[in-house]
């Protein structure tokens, strides 16, 4: 008995393993807008009065419904979490960010896994 739990335990072990490690970003873009799921305007580099900034982001190889976050820094400082749904094995999904006048110079988005394993960091400026 003790046998079998131990196999079950490690093939869901290396199931889950392989269902969030199999994932990768396949797109990545910062941009001044998103519509119907394609980023408008990509750029790393925006001006003061933007108001909002958005991380695009296309997902390939999930297996199952996962969770991806976007985890956005300003100088270094974390500033917000999305937690992200992907649904299937090709997905586009995206965050927005409001940014103030004040918060000008180098932004980074980290794009992870949902524990934590980092899959793409975007860098951008506020000018």
């Amino acid at each position: 008995m003790k046998k079998t739990v131990f196999l079950l335990c490690v093939i869901a072990l290396f199931v889950l393993t392989n269902t969030v490690h199999a994932v990768e970003v396949k797109d990545a873009v910062l941009a001044k807008g998103v519509v119907d799921l394609k980023p408008v305007e990509p750029s790393d580099r925006f001006d003061a009065d933007i108001g909002r900034v958005y991380c695009f982001t296309r997902i390939v190889g999930a297996k199952g419904v996962i969770r991806i976050k976007h985890l956005w820094f300003y100088k270094d400082r974390f500033m917000a979490e999305v937690v992200l749904p992907v649904k299937s094995p090709d997905w586009r999904t995206y965050s927005s960010k409001r940014i103030l006048p004040s918060w000008k110079g180098p932004w980074r988005v980290d794009v992870t896994t949902e524990d934590g394993l980092l899959l793409k960091s975007l860098h951008f400026s506020i000018e």
